[in-house]
């Protein structure tokens, strides 16, 4: 990776401000603005420069894209600038308690090892320091209050579209190229080939910021964590052998030790680039609205108050509006499994043969637009919801978006498993029986589609293989049309963008040459910041999400393909990459955010793992491998529900099972209801025992990592070595040397004690009155 003791270009401008001089309507009919308008607006660019200028950063103008009308305001910060905004940073970390890499609140010093010196520090400021804080210079309020104005970072207060600055359209972080080249290079490495190291990921942090840190941190750690996984899941699917209690207790224990250690490793993490606490210093979002303002009794300075229970009164409003969604979702795709399962077996009038892609259509519509509509809903429920801070906003947000997308994603499966093996025939014999279709079902048997069982009932024949070609799909189509919408399609968008702007370009330097001009020559790094303006924001969100969701299916219903962990292993070895591509190459440069975690995604994941112990084990206790699996005509994968309860057969099996013993026989008589029903029954009841036997484990795995890992661990010590050191700082205050008045009491009692006052003759001849 580069060299993390490089320092930053500080002649770059990492910053640039759009302004919208002329409304693009204006621009595009070739009209002009009133002079009122204009002498408006040149004021508030002229309020916009000094506001920029006082807040201690240097600015400078070109011209926008040809006939956009906009502006471009490159900025930058003056070095006394960005030694003011860190010595107020490191003043309220100490305040908050943040574990810093340096007690010293105006350095700039950040660990960047622990493995000789715990307190060795960086070359400052670093690539990632400057952009935030000229982003924080640039978008802060400015300060008016003296008494927070010394630990306080104070700003110019420039936010897109707001009320004071109504023609910023947008602020955009800008990259660094040659850095960008180098850490793409890296990644062809034979050292990087499976994983990077901890100094390599101080050289993301140094360029990047904590947040994406930790997102490659937690990327790499998931593809080393999921080797040992990738060969498990081998071994049994070359063996044949799906639905394996051994399998999948190997599943469930892995899930869990793998995320109780990311919870270690991302705190070890975080001591080694000093951000151990830091969400407790975190600035106000400026959307914050505070209901009214207080003394704090303990320090007196004010508070901003909106209390708890307004904020979870109104978090609560957002379960019912999600639930409506999430009916709609589930209306959608139960709709959609009906068409695919049943309506496509029975229709036989026209157009039947497009019958089967109407479900495919309906996913690639109308579940798109339910998203996109909830988004919106979501990301409006957690502005009501008015958070103080950006990380508990994000983290709202992140729970509201992911319930779905995982809602949407693990729903086909959840009906197959749940609904469509166990009571397929049930539905087609109540869609028969309340005259759904029938004269189509009768055309159906008449051609051979469909037909009748003795007792003259349709016969409905379940697919054994369903569930395998769904985490098939998912596994692997999915994930490499993932990989090639996140990287070659917008390589190839751009390929396309820059084809015709070369053509527009190659037309009017032709126009002018005919014209006698000479044409304008722009500066490259204008072009090359032009182009990165074009490019859409980073979304860490997506990538997150992703994960997470490859998780849910390894650890959720890899059970029935155990070379899903193989196909997730494979595909992140050119995840890691692609994300890199991605944010160097086909987004904006996110600005960095201090962050001390993954934030909520490691409760999810937490979450997922487990739900796994309740999936595996009703998984196991329902399905298990068909007889007449990997013969002549049939997948090695295909399924069969088992057999419950005497005389019941199994479903689409050669065979009859009856087991008096069974355990659906066991329960009360009024909770029996058909042998599938029983048998989901006692599923729900084994899955209610597991989660108490995985709680157990995952207590043991924590009590066991904590004290192999973090105990005795360099970052243990080191986090209670900076505690010691602020202490004895702190006693150091006040230790001072006496003052003239104490050195003349202490000299006076120095005399005091060498003689005595009173004689035995004073006594004998002082006389009373």
């Amino acid at each position: 990776m580069p060299s993390e003791q490089a320092a930053p270009n500080l002649d770059q401008p990492p910053l640039v401000i759009i302004f919208q001089a002329i409304p693009k309507t204006l621009s595009r009919s070739k009209s002009y603005t009133s002079s009122d308008e204009r002498h408006s607006i040149a004021q508030e660019y002229e309020r916009l420069l000094q506001a920029l200028r006082k807040a201690g950063l240097h600015v400078t103008t070109r011209e926008g894209t040809a006939g956009s009308g906009n502006v471009l305001i490159f900025v930058r910060a003056s070095m006394q600038a960005l030694y003011t905004a860190a010595a107020r940073e490191r003043m309220s970390d100490y305040l908050h308690g943040v574990r810093s890499s340096s007690q010293t609140p105006v350095s700039f010093s950040r660990t960047s090892s622990l493995s000789t010196d715990p307190f060795a520090s960086i070359p400052s400021p670093t690539s990632a320091d400057v952009l935030r804080f000229t982003h924080s210079l640039v978008t802060t309020p400015p300060c008016h209050d003296s008494n927070k104005a010394w630990h306080t970072i104070s700003g110019a207060n420039i936010q897109i579209k707001c009320s004071t600055f109504p023609h910023v359209v947008d602020i955009v972080p800008l990259h660094e190229v040659q850095y960008n080249k180098q850490w793409l290079k890296q990644w062809t490495a034979p050292s990087s080939a499976f994983t990077i190291g901890a100094y390599d990921l101080d050289s993301v942090r140094c360029h990047f910021g904590e947040q994406i840190a930790f997102y490659f941190g937690f990327l790499v750690f998931y593809f080393n964590s999921l080797l040992p996984m990738a060969v498990w899941g081998f071994l049994f699917w070359a063996a044949r052998r799906p639905y394996d209690p051994i399998y999948s207790l190997g599943l469930v224990a892995w899930a869990c030790v793998f995320v109780e250690a990311w919870r270690l490793r991302e705190r070890k993490l975080a001591v080694r680039w000093g951000c151990s606490g830091v969400s407790h210093a975190e600035a106000r979002r400026p959307e914050f609205k505070p209901r009214c303002i207080r003394k704090d009794p303990v320090t007196g300075e004010e508070l901003e108050l909106f209390e708890w229970w307004r904020k979870e009164a109104r978090m609560a409003l957002a379960l019912p509006v999600m639930l409506i969604f999430a009916a709609l979702l589930g209306a959608v795709m139960t709709l959609m499994f009906i068409i695919e399962v049943f309506v496509s077996k029975m229709y036989t009038g026209p157009g039947r043969t497009l019958v089967p892609l109407v479900p495919t259509a309906m996913f690639t519509t109308a579940v798109p637009s339910i998203m996109a509509a909830w988004q919106a809903t979501a990301s409006a429920l957690t502005n009501f919801e008015n958070h103080r801070t950006d990380r508990t906003h994000q983290s709202s947000l992140t729970l509201k978006m992911f319930t779905l997308q995982a809602f949407v994603a693990y729903g086909a499966l959840t009906l197959s498993a749940f609904v469509y093996v166990p009571f397929g025939q049930k539905v087609m014999d109540t869609l028969m029986a309340r005259g759904f279709l029938s004269e189509h079902v009768s055309l159906a048997v008449q051609k051979g589609y469909l037909k009748y069982d003795p007792d003259g009932r349709v016969h409905f024949d379940i697919n054994p293989n369903r569930m395998h070609l769904q985490l098939f799909a998912a596994s692997v189509t999915s994930q490499a049309i993932n990989a090639f919408t996140e990287l070659f399609f917008p390589i190839l968008l751009r390929a396309v963008k820059s084809w015709r702007s070369e053509r527009a370009a190659a037309r009017q330097r032709s126009g002018e040459k005919n014209a006698g001009g000479t044409g304008a020559h722009r500066d490259p790094f204008v072009t090359r910041a032009l182009e990165e303006i074009s490019l859409p924001s980073y979304d860490i969100f997506g990538d997150y999400a992703e994960m997470a969701t490859q998780f849910g299916f390894i650890t959720l219903w890899s059970a029935v393909w155990p070379m899903s962990p193989v196909i997730g292993f494979v595909n992140n070895f050119f995840e890691i990459r692609s994300d890199a591509a991605k944010i160097c190459m086909n987004a904006r440069r996110p600005v960095p955010v201090r962050v001390e975690s993954v934030g909520p995604w490691i409760e999810v994941l937490g979450f997922i793992s487990w739900l796994a112990a309740l999936v595996n084990a009703a998984l196991l206790y329902l399905f298990g491998r068909a007889p007449y699996a990997n013969t002549a005509g049939h997948s090695a994968y295909a399924t069969v529900l088992r057999q419950y309860g005497p005389g019941v057969n199994v479903v689409n099996a050669t065979q009859t099972s009856q087991s008096s013993a069974s355990l659906s026989e066991q329960l009360p008589i009024d909770m029996k209801g058909s042998a599938n029903e029983s048998a989901l029954l006692v599923a729900l009841l084994i899955a209610i025992a597991s989660e108490h036997g995985y709680a157990i484990f995952r207590a043991a795995a924590r009590h066991v990592l904590v004290r192999a890992v973090w105990r005795g661990s360099t970052e243990a010590e080191v986090l209670m070595q900076r505690e010691w050191q602020s202490r004895r700082a702190l006693l150091k205050m006040h230790e001072k040397a006496p003052d003239e008045d104490q050195a003349a009491i202490v000299d006076s009692l120095s005399a005091f004690w060498k003689e005595d006052g009173v004689s035995k003759e004073w006594i004998e001849n002082t006389k009373t009155d």
